[in-house]
């Protein structure tokens, strides 16, 4: 029994000298067992090693393993088979079952627990519970502490719960992965494996407390035990001042060993210290050598020679931070340099795993991402947590689709676009639903089958019914659901379709992606299998089903093994365990990474875990974790051998400023000489080695002998696919939008050659030519939705105000004496019968639907009541309502011959037409009602974007010519009344009186109104000051205030009419002429892409050369009426010279 240790600073030599020691004793002792004990990231290296040591390259004698391996090899030597041990996903499942049976009992923790990833925090605690062997009752002690504050008591007191309910559904049954060395050290004295044989413990930095315990019990039985330890040979081995020492571990570590063995009288042989590691690891750096002799010591001192092996570089962003990586790997390659003696490293892997790929696939890199990977976002699980969901949400739309996106459900891509449609048009909802024949079909029928729609209805219910079945049964265990998944799954076919995608990725070349393929199949079913073994005869209710199987998953990982040999590896500072590098690539060394910043997470905070450990050991917190992780920076940056590449982002991925970490001015302390690279513009540098690579050069590199060299390479390319994909490259910073039109012929084909053309059409015209292209040529639409939205409720008042003016013209009243009683009630009735009729209805059944039918009802009687005040103010009488262009006589100022074979006949509603007659003139208003704030602009009205009122206007006095000729019509007016609920503001309480006028006020119509004072007073006869009625304010000299008014002259309006007339003559000619460019306007408000569905299409980039806007500018109304008579001229002088024909 003898206990001796192997010291040394990093890359000494230490590894090298044990286990040539070893092959050699094993060697002459072939009948000893030799036992090396590694963490387990480094028993395959540790095989090679060992191996390659070998005379004979074979060890027979020699076990490489980890603690959980030598457990197990002990357990099989002992016969021992039965020992259930629960790994971490099934210590999740345990824990979330729980945390259900213990929520009445917990307080501080209750509200947490279904947080996605607390309860691996809650595993956490109970799993350094059980490493640094504090029992439940200790933890119960602690409570009563009466220094310890109540919040922390509280929460002790629910993780005592937690651990105590867990220890007793483990009694006899099963043991966690950290209690099998406990299980273990029971066993050592009894092993024969373990009997006189000789252990060698490498690569640790040091021991936790049940390791420890084991460790006890080895050196009663073991006749030699090695332990290899980093730690300078200038140092003190026996004392240790602090943590703040580099070598404070390994120093705790000599300490805890040494005493031990004096207790247990075991011999403690002379160390064996290496002292060489200039003239082993670091022969061909001497800068390196020197990092490793001064770095974090107390007195460095400075190197004053040119640093030729350490490199130091700032970079824009993580991204590019890998293309320069990924420039110098290629680099060192061409120098003779293989991938596998190249590293990369940091301390957030998590920040530059998205662009690993891309960069290193585009430089022709082959890479090992040392990590594990999570399932849960998985397809696989994806499919699985969906199912659950169905049924637990009833069949909801959200749940089907995400089931059915997954992809294993032998549904075309295609039919589930349409199914999905189909389902956002109709508001299919639910199981019952699902279980019927499908009947109803949306408003664009055209683009439905529902035969086919019925197939696949058929089929997915066919899946999902049985499954769903099963969790609506009382008397289900938790068995029972298991196996309804399961046969879901073996239904769907699942295992064959994985290994089809797995067969995929391999042929594709992804072999890291397939080897998660080939796991997660096995991985769930054995997740499956723990979850039956575990919980199978609990009550089966869908919610905790899916929380614990959730848990479980999440606890779940994929292992990543290396594609081949020769690959770079990469991998974080802490985990990943790095041997014979020749190159170190050491990013992100910025703050918060390095170190790291101490976690927020965890059960109990920092302070708190400062104050547990002056009563109990815990793992360290994190003055002492920052301290630790000093020590593994150390370890790391003297890997390498040769060449160490130090670099950090100035900002992160969302482009963040960051810091660079206080390690970069450690390094330039030391190396007074070294440089701080800071390369830009990563794409335009030359030192590329890959196509892929020299394709950024084409685009951002600059125009000089190198790139014209590279241009002319590339076009000789010979397939003709790539040698377009450079063309377009070289032309990509010429790239300028020309807006070219369709032709003439296309224009026909497309529109037809007697169009019917609704104002809206032409408005949509105005503010883009392309969306107008999309929407009337392409007939581009949105996809149908079975919501509520605010387009249902314009369409329900339209209708429900056409019905209460019919109802009113049928009884024995009018506007001006229908009865508040009376109107209330028709008001009602138009309204209900408007909803009830209203196509897609169903959907009201919904709370949120019911409330806004109940708004609606509310809104709508405040519209007939402001209206019908409005109405009785004046003496213009509401004639005709929801009048559609066909109904009008004299139709002639309704089409325009666009040329000899094209005639645009334009279509329309007007809302309503009130009329004011007296024996010689009759007066006209139209109304639009309008459930947006729409506001009357002339501006508007000149740019086209505001044609509608006037055209009515027209229309109706062309119809009322007709009916009587004999008398002047003129227009009254043209006006939006808004359908709204105005929030009214006052500084002070307002009367009921003064809150119905201020309510007048705001529900005031916006437009049009003839000058003419026996007009304007037709429609408020009594107003002075601001009128509630119209948009015109009286001076107090009985003028008016044209500033604050929107009022016209009657020639201004026939002025305004006969240019609406040219434009809209103008915008059917562009039309037909072929006009598709992208032009939107602009106001100072707003653009007319502000609410376009075809954003997404046009790809409208005002940053683009030839995209822009067109600003419709500011104009008082002077300016706009000068701007319309010159234009109207101009038009009038182009149709005497015969190029215009009017019908």
């Amino acid at each position: 029994m003898a206990l001796q240790f192997v010291l040394g600073s990093s890359g000494s030599g230490k590894t090298e000298y044990i286990y040539e020691r070893l092959v050699r004793q094993a060697g002459e002792h072939p009948k000893k067992n030799y036992l090396v004990v590694v963490p387990e990231q480094f028993t395959v290296q540790t095989q090679q090693k060992l191996v390659e040591l070998a005379p004979n390259h074979a060890i027979m004698n020699i076990d490489v393993l980890s603690f959980k391996r030598l457990a197990y090899r002990v357990f099989d030597d002992m016969g021992m088979q039965d020992i259930q041990v629960l790994e971490e996903t099934g210590k999740n499942l345990v824990l979330r079952r729980l945390a259900q049976e213990q929520e009445e009992t917990l307080t501080v923790l209750r509200a947490n627990m279904n947080r996605m990833g607390y309860i691996g925090e809650v595993k956490s605690m109970i799993s350094e519970l059980v490493q640094y062997r504090i029992s439940p009752e200790q933890l119960v002690d602690l409570t009563e502490d009466k220094t310890i504050s109540p919040v922390l008591s509280a929460k002790l007191r629910d993780v005592a719960t937690m651990y105590r309910a867990f220890c007793d559904f483990m009694k006899d049954s099963f043991v966690t992965a950290e209690e099998i060395l406990n299980v273990l050290k029971n066993l050592v004295p009894q092993s024969e494996t373990l009997r006189d044989a000789v252990l060698v413990f490498d690569e640790f930095t040091g021991f936790t407390p049940i390791q420890n315990d084991l460790m006890r019990e080895l050196l009663q039985v073991t006749e030699h035990i090695y332990i290899t330890l980093t730690i300078d040979a200038a140092e003190d081995f026996y004392h240790c001042s602090g943590n703040e020492e580099l070598f404070a571990l390994s120093k705790k570590t000599i300490l805890s060993l040494m005493k031990m063995a004096e207790e247990l009288h075991v011999q403690v042989m002379e160390p064996v210290v290496m002292t060489d590691s200039a003239h082993k690891r670091f022969k061909l750096a001497p800068a390196l050598a020197f990092m490793e002799q001064n770095l974090f010591r107390p007195r460095p001192a400075k190197y004053t020679k040119p640093v030729e092996e350490i490199h130091l570089a700032a970079v824009k962003n993580p991204q590019e931070e890998l293309i320069l990586v990924a420039r110098q790997i290629n680099a060192l390659i061409r120098q003779g340099y293989r991938y596998r003696e190249i590293a990369v490293v940091t301390g957030a892997v998590e920040a530059y795993q998205s662009y690993m790929d891309p960069v290193f696939t585009k430089y022709e890199i082959p890479y090992f991402m040392d990590t594990t990977k999570e399932v849960l976002f998985h397809p696989f699980i994806e499919c699985i947590r969906a199912a659950l969901e169905i049924v637990d949400t009833n069949f909801s739309y959200e749940a089907v689709m995400r089931f059915l996106r997954c992809g294993f459900c032998d549904i075309a891509e295609d039919d589930l676009d349409r199914l999905d449609s189909y389902l956002v048009a109709t508001g299919i909802r639910g199981k019952a639903a699902w279980s019927r024949r499908w009947g109803h079909m949306p408003r664009q029928k055209t683009l439905y089958d529902l035969e086919q729609l019925e197939k696949l209805r058929e089929k997915i219910y066919g899946y999902l019914e049985p499954f769903a079945a099963v969790f609506a049964r009382k008397d289900a265990r938790v068995s029972d659901g298991i196996r309804a998944l399961y046969q879901l799954l073996t239904q769907l076919d699942t295992q064959h379709q994985l290994w089809n995608r797995e067969q995929q990725l391999l042929a594709q070349g992804e072999e890291t992606r397939s080897r998660e393929y080939a796991q997660i199949y096995t991985i769930v079913m054995q997740l499956l299998e723990k979850y039956n073994l575990l919980l199978g005869e609990e009550p089966l209710q869908i919610r905790d089903f899916t929380e614990v199987l959730e848990a479980g998953l999440s606890a779940a990982d994929v292992a990543v093994i290396p594609p081949g040999y020769d690959s770079v590896t990469i991998g974080d500072i802490e985990r990943t365990r790095l041997n014979h590098i020749r190159i170190l690539f050491f990013i992100g060394v910025n703050d918060g990474i390095i170190p790291k910043a101490a976690n927020a997470g965890g059960i109990i905070s920092e302070y708190e875990r400062e104050l547990l450990a002056e009563k109990v050991e815990l793992a360290p917190g994190a003055r002492e974790q920052a301290f630790i992780q000093r020590f593994y920076l150390y370890r790391n940056l003297t890997k390498p051998s040769e060449k160490l590449y130090v670099s950090y982002a100035k900002v992160d991925s969302e482009g963040k400023a960051i810091r660079p970490s206080y390690l970069t001015g450690v390094l330039r302390k030391l190396f007074p000489t070294l440089k701080l690279q800071e390369p830009e513009h990563m794409e335009a540098h030359t030192d590329f080695y890959t196509q892929e690579a020299a394709e950024d050069y084409l685009v951002f590199g600059p125009h000089e002998e190198a790139w014209y060299a590279l241009a002319r390479w590339f076009l000789q390319e010979n397939d003709m696919q790539k040698q377009e994909k450079i063309r377009k490259l070289l032309h990509a910073p010429y790239t300028r939008y020309e807006g070219e039109p369709i032709s003439r012929a296309v224009a026909l084909a497309l529109y037809g050659r007697h169009p019917y053309g609704s104002i809206t059409r032409l408005e949509r015209f105005a503010a883009c030519a392309y969306a107008h292209f999309l929407q009337y040529g392409l007939k581009l639409a949105e996809r149908e939705t079975s919501t509520f939205e605010s387009v249902d409720m314009g369409n329900i008042y339209h209708t429900a105000l056409e019905r209460y003016s019919r109802k009113l013209e049928q009884s024995e009243y009018d506007w001006f004496v229908v009865p508040d009683a009376v109107r209330r009630q028709m008001a009602e009735n138009a309204m209900q019968e408007a909803i009830a009729g209203y196509p897609g209805m169903a959907v009201c059944d919904t709370a949120e639907n019911a409330y806004q039918r109940k708004r609606m009802l509310a809104i709508f009687d405040q519209t007939v009541w402001a209206l019908t005040r409005q109405v009785r103010a004046g003496q213009f009488v509401p004639e005709k309502f929801e009048v559609t262009f066909d109904e009008l006589e004299g139709k002639e100022s309704l089409e325009y011959r666009l040329s000899h074979d094209v005639t645009m006949r334009l279509e329309g509603r007007i809302d309503r037409l009130d009329t004011f007659e007296d024996e010689n003139k009759i007066s006209i208003k139209v109304m639009d009602y309008k459930s947006g704030n729409t506001k009357f602009d002339l501006i508007r009205v000149y740019r086209g974007l505001q044609l509608q009122l006037v055209v009515y206007m027209d229309a109706a006095m062309e119809m009322l010519r007709g009916q009587h000729p004999k008398k002047e019509i003129l227009p009254g007016g043209i006006l939006y009344y808004h359908i709204d609920d105005p929030v009214l503001e006052s500084d002070t309480p307002l009367s009921d009186e003064e809150a119905e006028q201020a309510l007048l006020f705001a529900l005031r119509p916006d437009g049009l109104v003839n000058s003419g004072e026996e007009i304007y007073r037709a429609m408020d006869q009594n107003f002075e000051g601001k009128s509630q009625m119209i948009p015109v304010e009286i001076k107090k000299n009985g003028e008016i205030s044209t500033a604050r008014s929107k009022v016209a002259s009657t020639e201004e309006f026939a002025v305004i009419t006969r240019y609406v007339e040219h434009e809209i003559r103008q915008c059917g000619e562009a039309i037909y002429a072929g006009n598709i460019a992208v032009n939107p306007y602009r106001s100072d408000i707003e653009t007319s892409c502000t609410y376009c569905p075809y954003g997404s299409v046009c790809g409208m980039d005002a940053k683009i050369p030839g995209y822009e806007y067109r600003d419709i500018g500011t104009m008082g109304k002077e300016e706009a009426m000068a701007a319309m008579r010159i234009e109207q001229r101009e038009s009038e002088n182009d149709r005497k010279g015969g190029n215009q024909e009017w019908v």
